[in-house]
């Protein structure tokens, strides 16, 4: 699967896209080791605020993105497929303000590898993978419709009505 946006904002709107629609596996793997969740959320609301326009200092963003990179790099780690899908997660909320701050940065390929990766990984584990892989590309697809006419923030909000009613995370959560 191939995906190509021409405008750093839309590059960023995947991103965080794959970032919330996947937020409870980072959700969950916090709680389960005890971790406050904070950083990461406090990125992901500054990212929203930025596609939707209402965020004008990019400094602003760019402190919230250092605060969340040292929590990263804090996480608890480990070989198992539930760290994967968080990691994922944080990846993708990097690479979403990442683009925003550096108009040039263009990690999709890189995200979209680390999906299939898991999936691969979760082959062994499910029958179901056929039908993730099938909402996956449906999610990819609507988000290119939505994100289609988009080159520069305020986002129109059906990009984010779309992501809120994908149902379940890309992984079944």
């Amino acid at each position: 699967m191939s995906i190509i946006f021409e405008h750093a904002i839309q590059r960023a709107a995947f991103c965080y896209a794959l970032c919330r629609i996947n937020q409870d596996h980072i959700d969950l793997w916090c709680e389960h080791n005890q971790q406050t969740f904070a950083p990461f959320s406090q990125l992901s609301r500054k990212v929203e605020s930025y596609l939707r326009g209402e965020l004008k200092s990019l400094p602003n963003l760019e402190r919230f993105h250092e605060a969340f990179a040292l929590w990263r790099d804090e996480l608890i780690q480990d070989d198992t497929l539930a760290y994967q899908i968080a990691e994922l997660t944080c990846s993708a909320l990097y690479c979403a303000a990442e683009s925003i701050l550096d108009p040039e940065c263009d990690d999709i390929d890189l995200l979209l590898n680390n999906v299939a990766e898991i999936y691969r990984d979760m082959e062994s584990l499910t029958d179901n993978v056929p039908q993730l892989r099938e909402y996956f590309a449906d999610i990819c697809q609507g988000l290119q419709q939505q994100l289609d006419d988009s080159s520069r923030p305020p986002l129109a909000s059906d990009f984010f009505r779309f992501i809120d009613q994908c149902d379940a995370s890309l992984f079944g959560l």
